[in-house]
């Protein structure tokens, strides 16, 4: 989970880091905390990548403002999945709302702002917890909660992804390394099965919420 802190304040900036430091590590979560004080082509690059993120976004910076990132984010990245978390001195909600940009939360600095900003991290971290992706290849991705199963193709270096949505979708990976990216339970071999998305086993069978059925025996 990668963590975008963008103020130009360094002293807040490192406050708010380790406010994200304290979180991640009591919850055992696998980060990285990015800081930035200004946009720059490093941060440009980070934005246009297809990782989701969690930013978190001073409003008043050097040389671009924070409504421009958020534009940017959502606009030019073309990213709707990230999570935007407003930070400012002044309250200015209605401004940033009006925009809509899908901002996640709006945080007054001198207002309560690290019980704020810690229950809000810990809301979002759960929101992007429970909602991972698979990535299938540039352009298309798979909710890891949304699959039932997948099974090697035979003969072929592709496994099809089934979804609880009735989807099929080829993939150009190995079991095995699906397997040890997903943590789904491997079967005869050539299947992994998402326990979750179970709603019949016995010895001889699984019938999934979409209805497929799969003889195990």
């Amino acid at each position: 989970m990668k963590i975008i802190v963008i103020d130009n304040n360094q002293e807040y900036n490192n406050f708010i880091c380790n406010i994200v430091t304290k979180l991640m590590f009591k919850n055992d979560y696998e980060y990285q905390i990015l800081p930035f004080y200004k946009y720059n082509n490093r941060l440009k690059r980070i934005i246009h990548d297809k990782d989701i993120k969690i930013f978190i976004v001073d409003l008043k910076l050097q040389n671009k403002s924070g409504y421009d990132i958020c534009r940017e984010i959502r606009e030019e990245a073309n990213d709707w999945n990230s999570i935007i978390i407003i930070s400012s001195a002044y309250n200015q909600k209605e401004d940033i709302i009006s925009l809509r940009l899908l901002v996640f939360t709006y945080l007054v600095k001198f207002n309560n702002f690290e019980e704020n900003l810690i229950e809000t991290l810990e809301k979002a971290t759960n929101i992007l917890e429970n909602n991972k992706f698979l990535k299938v290849d540039k352009s298309t991705k798979v909710a890891i909660n949304d699959i039932c199963y997948i099974k090697k193709i035979k003969n072929s270096k592709y496994c099809s992804i089934n979804t609880i949505h009735n989807d099929r979708v080829k993939i150009r990976r190995s079991l095995k390394s699906l397997e040890k990216e997903l943590k789904f339970k491997k079967i005869k071999n050539y299947l992994l099965l998402n326990d979750s998305n179970i709603s019949f086993k016995s010895k001889e069978e699984v019938i999934f919420k979409n209805n497929d059925k799969i003889d195990i025996y």
